[in-house]
Order: structure tokens, then sequence, then C-alpha cells
């Protein structure tokens, strides 16, 4: 039952990833899409708008696969969203304590 588990937690882990490198990538698509399409608009370029939907899902799928390629090692270790969590409370608590630090030095300085 445990190996099962296992399993299910890599392949949840897996999906997981790979949707928010689709999201991200669809995002990095559609605004070089859109930048390309506003550049031939002042160019004068006249390509019909099917052109620019078949770039900007081959660019999305041909970017997610080099990302999860790029990320393989990562796309099967689970996901652990309290330490990220608890790292990021850690990490903004130090960056305030060097905050007053550093508002005291400056104001020993003044003074």
């Amino acid at each position: 039952m445990k190996i099962l588990k296992d399993i299910i937690v890599k392949i949840s882990s897996f999906f997981s990833r790979t949707i928010r490198y689709f999201v991200f990538s669809t995002l990095i698509s559609i605004s070089v899409c859109t930048v390309l399409v506003v550049a031939n608009l002042f160019m004068g370029v006249r390509v019909s708008l099917g052109f620019y939907l078949l770039l900007s899902i081959a660019f999305d799928l041909a970017l997610t696969t080099l990302i999860c390629i790029y990320n393989s090692h990562k796309l099967f270790i689970p996901i652990n969203k309290p330490l990220i969590m608890k790292l990021e409370r850690e990490r903004v608590e130090r960056a305030r304590q060097f905050k007053r630090r550093q508002e005291k030095r400056n104001k020993k300085k003044i003074s």
C-alpha cells in the first residue's frame, strides 16, 4: 500500500509541476506572439491569424517540453508546501531583522 501511495504522490507531483510549466510557457508564448503580431503590423506583413495561433501552440508545446527536460530532476519530487511557506517566513524575518539593524546603525551615525 505504501508503494502505491508513493507512486500516486510522484504522479501528482509530476502533473502539478508540468501544469505549472505549461502555464508559464503559455504566458511567454502568448506575449512573444503578440509582439510578433504588432511588429508585423508595423512592418506591413500580412499573415493569417491561424498562422499566429499555430505558431503560438507550437512554441508553447516546445517550451513546455524543454522546461520539463531542463527540470527533469525535480519533476517527481513531491512539492512540500508547508516547508516552502516556513522557509519564506524565515527569509522575511531575516530581512526584517537586517533592516532593523541597519536602522539602528543609521540612528547611531546621525546622533
